[in-house]
């Protein structure tokens, strides 16, 4: 499989939800919020990252690409090392279990959550989940007054 080949698999998963495709990017545009998704390429392998995440519509982005960023991985080590394999282009497993297995992860791991978050609110509910808020700008923790 080649990137393309990654790309119509991610596009299957997120067009039918309402994603737009733009380059290597799909985009909901809501009224509070704008759900995103990006595929980046490893600087060191044929490996693949796929991030994704929430930009406030109403704090201005100041050279970020989202105010909120999240990728797809597990905390689980077995799960996560199968998401990376799944995503090296290098290895060896075939198209059709590439695309099986990634429609899935997809599915559980990236589709489940995004469509769970459409307002400032709904995020803000998800960030309070979090065991620490180190990541989120300092922009995001005053306009969700989380200092």
């Amino acid at each position: 499989m080649d990137k393309k080949g990654l790309i119509n698999i991610i596009s299957e998963k997120l067009i039918p939800v309402g994603f737009k495709k733009k380059g290597n990017f799909w985009v909901i545009n809501g009224d509070e919020i704008t759900k995103m998704v990006n595929l980046q390429k490893s600087n060191y392998f044929n490996s693949f990252y796929i991030n994704y995440g929430y930009i406030i519509n109403s704090i201005p982005l100041d050279n970020e690409m989202m105010h909120i960023y999240n990728r797809v991985t597990s905390l689980e080590v077995e799960e996560r090392n199968k998401i990376a394999l799944l995503l090296n282009l290098d290895n060896h497993i075939s198209d059709a279990e590439r695309s099986k297995e990634l429609s899935k992860i997809l599915h559980d791991k990236l589709i489940a959550k995004v469509n769970a978050i459409n307002t400032e609110e709904e995020l803000l509910n998800e960030l309070k989940k979090r065991p620490h808020l180190n990541d989120i700008p300092l922009m995001v923790k005053k306009h969700f007054k989380l200092e």
